[in-house]
Parts: C-alpha cells; sequence; structure tokens
C-alpha cells in the first residue's frame, strides 16, 4: 500500500477546495506554511503540493474578515451551519482536549518509566 507523504498538505487543500465551492462567504486567500500568503486567483501558479495551507481568510458581504482553519469545522462555518463564535469555542475547546491528552500521556510514559526504573534496580 502506497501513503503520499503529503497527505496533510493535500487534506487542507481538498478542504480549502470544499469552502471554494461551498462557502456562503466569499474566500479571499489562503495562507500557508513559511507565512506565504496565496491569492485565489493564483493558487494553481503558488501551491505546490508541499506547502501545508494553515488558514483561509473569508470575507461576508459587509466586508469582515474570518480566519478559519481548514478542518471540517473551518468548513462548517463556511457553509453557514455554524456562527463565527460557536466555531471560534469549538476550536478552542478542540485545542485544549488536545492539550490535555498529550499532557496525561505524557505523564502516564513519565510514570511508567519511574516504575520500571524503580522495580528494575
Amino acid at each position: 500500500m502506497c501513503i503520499s507523504s503529503n497527505f496533510i498538505e493535500l487534506q487542507a487543500y481538498k478542504i480549502c477546495e470544499e469552502i471554494r465551492k461551498q462557502s456562503v462567504y466569499k474566500l479571499v486567500r489562503l495562507e500557508a506554511s513559511e507565512g506565504r500568503i496565496i491569492e485565489l486567483q493564483n493558487i494553481q501558479n503558488y501551491w505546490d503540493g508541499k506547502a501545508l495551507i494553515t488558514k483561509a481568510v473569508l470575507e461576508d458581504i459587509n466586508g469582515k474578515l474570518y480566519l478559519v482553519n481548514p478542518d471540517d469545522n473551518g468548513l462548517k462555518f463556511a457553509k453557514g451551519e455554524i456562527t463565527y463564535k460557536e466555531y471560534r469555542r469549538i476550536d478552542k475547546s478542540e485545542n485544549l482536549k488536545a492539550i490535555i491528552f498529550f499532557s496525561l500521556l505524557i505523564g502516564l510514559t513519565m510514570a511508567t518509566m519511574f516504575m520500571l526504573a524503580k522495580f528494575l534496580t
């Protein structure tokens, strides 16, 4: 089985394409890794398949800009299924869950190492 080495980059690009097609907002530009900004009309020229798209910038009819991540929650916001306030709340909640999970994982690993060192010496 062959797995592409740029799976994450391709997934972010596909979600950005879905946002562009299904959004109730206007997709203005994309922000990629290393601080690169990709204007929508030049996406084929500047996205080489290796740069990770980190943010999509959307604009409503009043000219207000919204920064969303190229993920399922960003797509929900772009479709108008959730408000920006709900999007930010969900995003913060998921980030907090990830931090807690990794902290517990590191703590469990350290406790296991301590116990092994104590019983093996």
